[in-house]
């Protein structure tokens, strides 16, 4: 295949799996509730839960939580040639930061599908809780426990590495080792999503949810939408100058 091609469909790619988790965030976890509206876990149980994650899910339904999660995890694979992609715009490929960034990443995209699917589990658990009768509570209170230590260490195992790899990818950026200029650094995924966190605070429901669920692939979209449409020739003219 040619280069071009490749960087194409390396393009459509990363916008279409941005575009899919971004919709599998609002729907798993694009909710915004009072944690004082349901006082069997603000109250009642706030020793033994997170309160914040026990009363997320409480207003979704098993199928908007099963359509969020899979569409998410179903097109992780994606994430492959959109991480391949953002390989291609380092100046020198061979440099070892640069192979090492990219491994990184791709470690990272690995990592994302099961602590992406791990909201739906804690959320319907926590659901049984609040919709049984309190003599099956222990036992589910002991499950949910077990799955949010599932959740925890999935989810911010890829956040954390994803953490380590975008940085490291925003450094290169200021230190001129990218084909991109050095504000781009700003656009980058990790960067973006702390410029984006503010604004799930002034927000009114239910977009405030729909935000505070989805920052990390809003951020992931506009990074891959900038790539696309300011420096998707950038990649062309030095493939045609290296040729």
């Amino acid at each position: 295949m040619k280069y071009s091609n490749k960087i194409n469909w390396s393009f459509a790619a990363g916008i279409i799996v941005s575009i899919c988790w971004l919709i599998g965030d609002i729907f798993v976890a694009g909710f915004d509730p009072n944690p004082a509206d349901y006082p069997i876990f603000s109250k009642t149980y706030a020793d033994q839960v997170d309160v914040t994650f026990a009363t997320l899910m409480l207003e979704g339904s098993t199928a908007r939580l099963m359509f969020g999660t899979l569409i998410g995890a179903l097109t992780g694979p994606l994430l492959l040639p959109a991480t391949w992609l953002v390989y291609q715009f380092f100046k020198d490929r061979t440099k070892g930061y640069a192979v090492a960034i990219y491994w990184i990443l791709l470690v990272g995209a690995v990592l994302s599908p099961l602590g992406h699917a791990g909201f739906f589990y804690v959320g319907e658990i926590y659901k049984a809780v609040y919709h049984t009768d309190a003599t099956s509570h222990p036992y589910l209170l002991k499950t949910g426990r077990g799955f949010m230590k599932m959740l925890n260490i999935a989810w911010g195992a890829a956040i954390g590495v994803l953490a380590i790899g975008w940085v490291s990818f925003a450094v290169c950026i200021v230190l001129n080792k990218t084909l991109l200029p050095r504000w781009m650094a700003i656009l980058t995924p990790f960067a973006l999503t702390l410029l984006i966190i503010p604004l799930k605070n002034i927000l009114p429901l239910p977009y405030s949810g729909w935000v505070g669920g989805a920052i990390f692939n809003i951020a992931y979209l506009i990074f891959f939408s900038s790539l696309l449409f300011l420096f998707r020739k950038r990649l062309l003219k030095r493939e045609e100058s290296l040729n």
